[in-house]
């Protein structure tokens, strides 16, 4: 891989395979196969997709199959079982 890393400029080693960034082996987590900033953007409840908003309940990140829309707000699947 000839380019340089999308987050810290050094020369780049991997591919995030849920973004597609090439980044260098420090903004890259091997267990994942994903960069630095999808980790920092998971799910808090399924770890494997991006989030896509904070709970209004509890302020975990959540991605779309993890929360429900209640008006304007997501609120996770945890909070659902609780509160609803």
């Amino acid at each position: 891989m000839n380019s340089e890393c999308e987050v810290c400029g050094a020369p780049a080693e991997y591919e995030c395979k849920l973004c597609g960034r090439k980044v260098c082996k420090d903004d890259y987590v091997n267990n994942k196969e994903i960069c630095a900033v999808c980790e920092e953007t998971l799910c808090h409840l399924c770890g494997q997709r991006l989030a896509v908003g904070y709970c209004a309940i509890c302020g975990r990140l959540v991605c779309k199959e993890c929360s429900i829309k209640r008006g304007r707000a997501l609120i996770c699947r945890g909070c659902v079982k609780v509160t609803f």
